[in-house]
């Protein structure tokens, strides 16, 4: 590459997800510092989504993200950063500055100046990227430490004088997890949980709603690098205070997270409240995520030393499943909370041309999707994306059928290969196309209380 291609890169390794986003269109919410939307590339409602204060990007159906503007750029139009051409053209359309032409000669005094430019910018990038990372692992370690707070205050939905969470559950998916002996269960309720979107004018937080929620938590394998990280420099100080309250089966794991799903049982089918944004009038998602989420997995029902887990991406589906089954005491109920923490990044040389979904490229040509492939990226870590222990033999996987077809069968086909093991048997199981496993099964429960 010539030195003016090196100074693009730099510069475009300098952006700002922020600045990308708005080089690239995408949607600003008035308030707060997480932008969910449909995903650019492959659609939904919400399943994109960039944070301006993590300075990072996910995109749930692709099971792709992270925290450079360069590939934000790539996965938004559909780029190949594998192959040169497209990953300079992500780098300018990050950076905002044309491609350069490589045939273009340089004096030996505007290539040293370049160098030198370069070399500066290189510095200025490390530093900043250092500054960045001290940021945004103080970020997390406050997320994590709100996260263990509102899961330790919850009551055990199960024994709970609280309600909401049994109805919710026997609505939307016909039961809910059983109440073992020492009547401690995996799931819990709240009565009052409020939900925080964006700021006022003095930069406080802006409470939107209150009202009861179902919370679960996200553990992870205190062997595992996603529960180091999640210990911080205080480490052993919160260990007690995050496995109190929960079942003794949690030993060996440690809350890194917690997932939040705010009810309203007179607001059916989804028995969710409707929130929306008081400046835009959009419709904001009732489930959230607090702490770190990659790496873990939320417990359910059941044992985590059982040899055979049920799983998918959301509580209700696996929920339903389990309640359908008669909630198998041989088995460890989980959801991963998005399909990228259940399948894991895939390898870019894996990704191919989706059948029928186009999008128009910066010519207004139309030009086909790109899917996440079915491989798994050769170099991710154990924080990538859930972990299933070595003990486990049979892993059953529940597929979405009201998601997109095929970036939801490429996925599951990453997450078989992903969590593939000599002697693992690993079905995937589907529903009816068009719904899910709570839709099929939500009217073949008992009567809500």
């Amino acid at each position: 590459m010539t030195a003016a291609t090196d100074e693009l890169i730099e510069a475009a390794r300098a952006v700002t997800i922020a600045d990308a986003a708005e080089r690239l269109g995408l949607a600003f919410a008035r308030r707060g510092q997480e932008h969910p939307q449909p995903c650019p590339a492959c659609g939904g409602r919400d399943r994109f989504s960039f944070n301006t204060a993590k300075n990072n990007w996910v995109c749930r159906g692709a099971g792709a993200g992270g925290g450079d503007a360069i590939g934000m750029a790539a996965h938004v139009r559909g780029l190949d950063t594998s192959r040169r051409a497209e990953f300079l053209e992500a780098c300018s359309i990050a950076a905002g500055l044309p491609v350069p032409d490589d045939a273009e000669r340089e004096s030996e005094a505007d290539r040293a100046a370049r160098l030198a430019r370069i070399a500066a910018r290189r510095r200025a990038n490390a530093e900043e990227a250092a500054r960045r990372e001290r940021d945004a692992s103080d970020f997390r370690e406050k997320e994590r430490a709100r996260a263990r707070g509102i899961y330790s205050h919850a009551e055990p939905l199960g024994t709970s004088d609280l309600p909401y969470g049994r109805f919710y559950l026997k609505n939307r998916c016909g039961g809910f997890p059983p109440v073992p002996p020492d009547e401690r269960t995996w799931l819990r309720v709240a009565p009052e949980v409020t939900y925080w979107h964006g700021k006022d004018e003095r930069g406080d937080p802006v409470a939107l709603h209150c009202g009861p929620a179902m919370i679960a938590a996200f553990i992870a394998s205190r062997r595992a690098p996603a529960a180091d990280a999640a210990c911080g420099s205080g480490g052993a100080a919160w260990l007690a205070d995050a496995r109190s309250g929960l079942p003794p089966l949690a030993e060996g794991y440690d809350v890194i997270g917690c997932h939040i799903t705010w009810i309203d049982l007179d607001n059916p089918p989804k028995f969710r409240p409707l929130i929306t944004d008081p400046e835009t009038g959009e419709i904001l998602p009732t489930k959230k995520m607090r702490g770190s989420k990659k790496g873990g997995l939320i417990p359910i029902a059941g044992d985590p030393a059982a040899r055979r887990w049920l799983g998918g991406e959301g509580i209700e589906n696996v929920a339903a499943l389990g309640r359908a089954e008669g909630w198998r005491g041989d088995t460890f109920y989980f959801a991963a909370g998005d399909l990228g923490n259940l399948a894991g990044p895939a390898d870019p040389a894996s990704r191919f041309a989706h059948p029928t979904l186009t999008r128009p490229d910066k010519n207004g040509v139309e030009r086909p999707v790109m899917v996440a492939g079915p491989v798994p990226r050769a170099d991710q870590g154990p924080e990538d994306a859930m972990a299933v222990p070595e003990h486990v033999d049979e892993l059953i996987l529940l597929a979405d059928g009201d998601s997109e077809p095929v970036f939801t069968a490429a996925a599951m086909v990453r997450a078989k290969a992903r969590h593939a093991r000599p002697g693992r048997l690993i079905p995937v199981v589907w529903p009816v196309p068009g719904t899910d496993f709570a839709e099929l099964l939500a009217g073949k429960g008992e009567q809500a209380e």
